[in-house]
C-alpha cells in the first residue's frame, strides 16, 4: 500500500500498487479499447478487460461491415473516462472542480455499471427466501459516525440489524463473511431532500399539486413510485434512505416522508411518515401562482398565505384541545359526555395543527436572504420547530439561524445553472453555517444537473472544498441528516441495534477515484 496526498481535499489516502502510475498521473494511463459487435453481429477484437471500468463509446465498422461498439478504459484507474458527449460534459464539469465521486459515471448511465454491479439487492447466502441472514463484514477502515474510526474492524449483521461493531469480535458460526481488507465502510448515505419516486427521467413529474397554494393535506407516499429508476441510480451511489418532499412551487406542498431505497411497495419503503410539512418561500410559488393571476404573486403574498394557514391551524388545534379537555372532564364525572361534540375534521388543517403544536417540523424551503428572514419571522411568531431547506444565502444570517437552533439542509453549491434566488450562492455556505453553530445536512435536489445523479459524495466533497471539515461533511450525509429528518434512532450510524444500512467503498468516500463496491439495506446486500 502507498499513501497519496490529495491536496484539493487536504487528505491522505491509501491505494494499492496496481495502477499507481495512473493514480498519480491519469494522463499517462494506458488507454485500452475494446471493440464488440452490436446486436450480436459478427465478431470484433477484444483486449484486456478490467471489470468496473468500461464506458460506452463510439460505434464503428468492422472490416466486414459489421457495426462495432468501442469501449474505452484507463488501465488501473477506478473511474471511467467517457467518449459519449453526455458523460464527457459531466466528467469535465467534475474535473473542473477537481472532484469525481463514487458512482458518478455509473449513475449517469445505469448501463455502465460494472459486471455484477446491478444495483439490485441480492438474494444470496445471506438472504434465504429473501430474508437477511448473518453476515460478517471485515473492512480496512470503518467510520461508524458514532465514535473514532475502527481500523481493520468487523461489523456483524444479524437479520436486519447490526449486532456488533468493533475489532477482534468472535465470528458467529455459519456466517457469510465479506472480506474487504482495503475498503472503507460507512453508514448508508442519506439524501436529506429529494423527489425520489415522485418523478422520473422522462420528466413526468408528480411532485407538486398546483391547483391550490395550500395543499397540506397531501402525502407524498400517496404519489410514490417504488419503481422510479432514479431510486436504483441513487442506491448504486451509496444512498440508502432519503427525505422525499413535495416540490418548491407549492406554498404549502404537503407532508414529506423518509423512505429507504428498497422494497416493491410503499409500506416496505416507509421509514417515517409524515416527516414534516413542506413550505416554500420565494420565486417558485410566485411563478406558479402569480403567472395565473392568483395569490401569491409577491413575497408578501407568499408569507401571508403561510401565516393565514397557520393561524387557522392554531384555532383548529385549540378547538380539538378544548374537546379533549371536555372529554377528560366527562370521564371524571364533571361534565355530561352526551353534550360534548367533536369539531368537524379538516384534512387540510390537521397536519398544520401538528406543526403549530410542535408535533411535526415545518420544512421551509428558502434561498435568498429576504426569504430566510421571512421564514425566521414565521418561526418566531408561531414558535415553530423548523428545518430550513436550501438556504443558499444562509451564511448572511448564520448567527440568527444558529441562535434559534434551526438545522439547515444546505444546497445548492453553485455548480449547476443558477436561478434568480441562487445567484449569490457561495461554496463556503455550509462551512460558514457550521462555524456559526448550525447543524447541517446536505441535499442533492437543489443542484439541477447534478441532482439527477443523486451523487451525495460529490456534494459533500464540494462542501469540504468550501471549508467544511471533512468529518462534518460525512456527518452531513449520514448521522446529521438522520437526526435532522427524525430517523436517527434507526439509521445514520453503525451501532449495535440500528438497522443494517451501510456502504462499502473502495477507498475514501470523498476521493474521485473511489467506487461503491456494495450496498446493504436492512441486512440485504446489493451490488
Amino acid at each position: 500500500m502507498r499513501k497519496i496526498r490529495n491536496s484539493q481535499l487536504d487528505l491522505d489516502y491509501e491505494t494499492d500498487q496496481k495502477g499507481i502510475e495512473a493514480d498519480e498521473d491519469m494522463m499517462r494511463s494506458e488507454v485500452i479499447r475494446i471493440e464488440t459487435p452490436i446486436n450480436g453481429e459478427g465478431g470484433g477484437k477484444k483486449q484486456d478487460h478490467h471489470p468496473g471500468r468500461n464506458v460506452d463509446g463510439d460505434e464503428g465498422q468492422a472490416g466486414d461491415g459489421v457495426k462495432l461498439k468501442t469501449q474505452v478504459f484507463l488501465k488501473g484507474v477506478g473511474r471511467a473516462v467517457a467518449t459519449s458527449s453526455g458523460l464527457v460534459l459531466t466528467a469535465v464539469l467534475s474535473m473542473a472542480v477537481g472532484l469525481l465521486t463514487p458512482g458518478l459515471l455509473n449513475v449517469l448511465n445505469p448501463e455502465l455499471q460494472a459486471a455484477g454491479n446491478s444495483g439490485n439487492l441480492s438474494r444470496d447466502r445471506s438472504s434465504q427466501a429473501g430474508k437477511p441472514g448473518v453476515v460478517v463484514i471485515k473492512a480496512g477502515r470503518i467510520l461508524t459516525m458514532a465514535g473514532p474510526p475502527i481500523e481493520q474492524g468487523l461489523i456483524i449483521v444479524e437479520g436486519e440489524k447490526i449486532k456488533a461493531v468493533g475489532k477482534d469480535l468472535p465470528i458467529p458460526e455459519g456466517a457469510e463473511i465479506i472480506d474487504e481488507p482495503s475498503a472503507w465502510v460507512l453508514p448508508g448515505l442519506i439524501d436529506a431532500n429529494s423527489t425520489l419516486g415522485l418523478s422520473d427521467e422522462r420528466g413526468q413529474s408528480e411532485n407538486e399539486e398546483l391547483s391550490e397554494p395550500n395543499v397540506a393535506q397531501l402525502e407524498v407516499l400517496d404519489g410514490l413510485n417504488p419503481f422510479d429508476k432514479r431510486i436504483k441510480q441513487a442506491r448504486s451511489s451509496g444512498i440508502t434512505a432519503a427525505l422525499v418532499c413535495p416540490g418548491r412551487r407549492s406554498v404549502i406542498g404537503g407532508q414529506a416522508a423518509v423512505i429507504r431505497l428498497k422494497g416493491q411497495t410503499v409500506e416496505e419503503m416507509k421509514l417515517l411518515s409524515p416527516a414534516g410539512v413542506k413550505f416554500s418561500i420565494g420565486e417558485g410559488p410566485k411563478q406558479a401562482f402569480g403567472s395565473k393571476g392568483r395569490l401569491p404573486s409577491t413575497r408578501m403574498g407568499n408569507i401571508y398565505v403561510i401565516r393565514q394557514a397557520l393561524l387557522e391551524a392554531r384555532e383548529y388545534a385549540g378547538r380539538w384541545a378544548d374537546y379533549n379537555k371536555n372529554l377528560a372532564a366527562a370521564k371524571r364525572g364533571k361534565k355530561n359526555a352526551a353534550d360534548i361534540k367533536p369539531p368537524s375534521r379538516d384534512l387540510r388543517l390537521e397536519p398544520l395543527a401538528r406543526v403549530v403544536t410542535g408535533e411535526l417540523p415545518a420544512l421551509i424551503e428558502c434561498y435568498r436572504m429576504d426569504d430566510i428572514s421571512g421564514a425566521i419571522r414565521l418561526v418566531d411568531e408561531f414558535k415553530l420547530k423548523a428545518v430550513f431547506i436550501g438556504c443558499a444565502e444562509g451564511y448572511l444570517l448564520a448567527e440568527e439561524i444558529s441562535r434559534r437552533a434551526i438545522p439547515v439542509i444546505v444546497g445548492p453549491f453553485g455548480v449547476g445553472p443558477k436561478r434568480t434566488e441562487t445567484e449569490d450562492v457561495e461554496i463556503s455556505n455550509a462551512a460558514r453555517l457550521y462555524k456559526a453553530g448550525v447543524k447541517i445536512a446536505l441535499e442533492s435536489e437543489a443542484e439541477y444537473g447534478l441532482a439527477a445523479l443523486e451523487e451525495l459524495p460529490l456534494i459533500a466533497a464540494l462542501a469540504v472544498r468550501g471549508g467544511l471539515p471533512e468529518e462534518e461533511a460525512l456527518k452531513a450525509i449520514t448521522i446529521n441528516a438522520a437526526e435532522i429528518i427524525g430517523v436517527s434512532q434507526r439509521i445514520g450510524s453503525l451501532e449495535a441495534g440500528k438497522d443494517a444500512d451501510l456502504v462499502i467503498f473502495s477507498g475514501h468516500p470523498l476521493d474521485y477515484r473511489t467506487v461503491v463496491k456494495k450496498v446493504m439495506i436492512a441486512g440485504l446486500m446489493g451490488i
